[in-house]
């Protein structure tokens, strides 16, 4: 059932039976007034204009664009760059080798992807899977933003060269803030290599693992685990 769905219907028919006003405590009004779904810019709004997307050309080169995937109460968020062509075919995040490599990252700072919403910084994948260009990812930016927005979470993993892209206009080099803690409104973001990055480059692999212990000391102080 979809609770959002069904409130509403039950407003509608209160307005038919005639009342002007909601028959309820004041906790209840805050919450119908607070919830997303009810909102201009609500995650379902977002979902379906990512969906039917055609601000860049990008547009014509996918197969579908691609939301995320996790659990929308999650206070972890994983921001990777784009959708590659096994991620536009499955439509989600990491899948296959990918998948597995992420899994086993994660599970060395205890955490795995279940605590993560993911998503991509560019929500539709390149020609040949060249980086995306300044265009497209200008197109993607409100709907990266609104989702960081919506979803609230604490603390942002960011992976790869085109993250910062959209955070900062000056373009700074991923090696000048990686693992440096940037606070984002109500969130603190850290930015590190992508995985399929070290794989090319082994050469940082020890620097992502640094960044990585960073993140989940963050984590720690946070949300106070010891």
């Amino acid at each position: 059932m979809d609770i959002a769905k069904e409130i509403k219907k039950y407003l509608i028919y209160l307005n038919e039976l005639g009342f002007s006003y909601i028959p309820a405590d004041e906790n209840f009004k805050k919450l119908l007034k607070n919830n997303t779904y009810f909102s201009e810019n609500n995650l379902e709004k977002i979902k379906n204009a990512i969906a039917n997307c055609e601000k860049c050309p990008l547009c014509r080169v996918r197969k579908q664009p691609i939301w995320g995937e996790g659990d929308l109460e999650a206070k972890l968020m994983l921001i990777t760059e784009f959708p590659d062509k096994d991620e536009d075919f499955y439509g989600k995040p990491f899948v296959g080798a990918m998948e597995e490599l992420l899994e086993k990252i994660l599970k060395s700072i205890n955490l795995t992807r279940k605590d993560f919403f993911i998503t991509h910084a560019v929500k539709c994948k390149t020609p040949g899977g060249r980086p995306p260009e300044f265009e497209e990812i200008s197109a993607c930016k409100t709907y990266l933003l609104k989702q960081i927005k919506f979803l609230n979470p604490k603390l942002i993993l960011a992976f790869g060269f085109t993250p910062p892209k959209i955070f900062f206009d000056n373009n700074p080099t991923l090696s000048s803030i990686r693992g440096q803690p940037i606070k984002i409104k109500d969130s603190i973001i850290l930015f590190t290599y992508h995985p399929n990055y070290m794989l090319k480059n082994p050469a940082v692999k020890r620097l992502l693992w640094e960044d990585l212990q960073k993140f989940r000391k963050f984590y720690e102080q946070i949300f106070k685990i010891s």
